[in-house]
């Protein structure tokens, strides 16, 4: 992530190009975070292990992660970094795109800026977390079948909504429960040990009668959950707050640092945040660091997410360069200040 001039890669260049149009027929490849490695070293060294991930993505979940970790240990060592994570993106149109982001070590203190977590145990209170993570597993049948025709959503956030004769009764035990537990999923989230506690009380907490407000603050802390669900989850949620009230009072500067966290789901929720709220009068030290990512996700075509950066950089610049136009980009954010 430090350079923004992409490296001039000469060697095996035509054999490279050749491999990558080749499995470019199939899925994109991104590599983020770094300069250090290219999505054309990964394809040409690391084929074969990218193949079998997807021919298994579908059909057996426990060899894809096993397969997908030791991938992984393997990227790990192509330099000096902390984190590398391999994720096979499949849209609902049956695309597929890996998003490979890396943290440098030296990095690593800004990046993996995670908060701690206490490590608490918690009772599930009137049994919402499991009545929770009931209602997602329903409800994405249901969606995934065609079966949800109305996605209007009585709460400030929803997953596939409630419209639909086997998930209303789950709309009112979460209005009816949520409120009455308020305190103590507000403790969940903050201290609970369980990752998939504190992932389900995000979205649970949409259900608990808070202020906007106050569940806007409450959410902000859990952007730097060390958990990439309850990351995504609480960002989530957060949208959902900005773009009904786009003048809410909200710390930009800490959703800019969430975009350079190191997963590609975390720049989606940070894009969308950013994309819905006034960006004026950012400190330096912020204004450079957004232009620097966001032109690194347009040069990189990001997956998924490069669209939304320039969505971004267009409205905080009140420019209309074209999304592939880098060049002019970068020289626009040299001379913004």
């Amino acid at each position: 992530m430090k350079n923004l001039n992409t490296k001039v890669i000469t060697i095996f260049l035509i054999l490279l190009n050749t491999i990558s149009i080749a499995f470019a027929q199939d899925y994109g490849i991104t590599v983020f975070g770094t300069d250090l490695i290219t999505k054309e070293e990964v394809i040409k060294n690391y084929k074969n292990e990218l193949q079998t991930l997807k021919t298994i993505y579908d059909s057996d979940r426990e060899a894809y992660k096993v397969k997908k970790v030791n991938l992984e240990n393997k990227l790990r060592t192509l330099g000096d970094f902390t984190y590398v994570n391999v994720h096979l993106f499949k849209s609902y149109t049956n695309d597929y795109d890996y998003i490979i982001d890396y943290v440098e070590t030296k990095e690593t203190k800004t990046r993996l800026n995670f908060r701690t977590i206490n490590a608490e145990y918690f009772d599930d209170p009137d049994g919402l977390i499991a009545k929770w993570q009931e209602y997602e597993k329903l409800s994405y049948q249901l969606f995934k079948y065609g079966e949800i025709k109305d996605y209007s959503c009585p709460v400030i956030h929803c997953l596939w909504s409630f419209n639909h004769p086997k998930l209303e009764p789950y709309l009112d035990f979460f209005n009816t429960y949520a409120p009455k537990n308020k305190e103590v999923l507000v403790k969940i989230l903050n201290n609970s040990e369980s990752t998939n506690q504190r992932a389900s009380v995000a979205f649970l907490l949409a259900h608990a009668n808070m202020s906007h407000e106050n569940l806007l603050q409450t959410l902000m802390l859990s952007i730097r959950d060390p958990e990439i669900v309850v990351r995504n989850n609480s960002m989530r949620v957060i949208y959902y707050i900005v773009r009904a009230f786009p003048t809410i009072e909200l710390d930009t500067s800490k959703i800019i640092n969430a975009l350079d966290f190191p997963s590609f789901t975390d720049r989606n929720k940070a894009l969308v945040i950013l994309r819905s709220i006034p960006l004026t009068d950012l400190k330096k030290e912020n204004s450079n660091r957004l232009a620097e990512i966001l032109i690194e996700i347009m040069e990189k075509k990001d997956a998924h997410n490069y669209k939304n950066a320039h969505l971004v950089i267009k409205k905080w610049s009140q420019k209309d360069f074209g999304i592939n136009n880098i060049e002019d980009w970068k020289k626009w954010s040299k001379s913004k200040d």
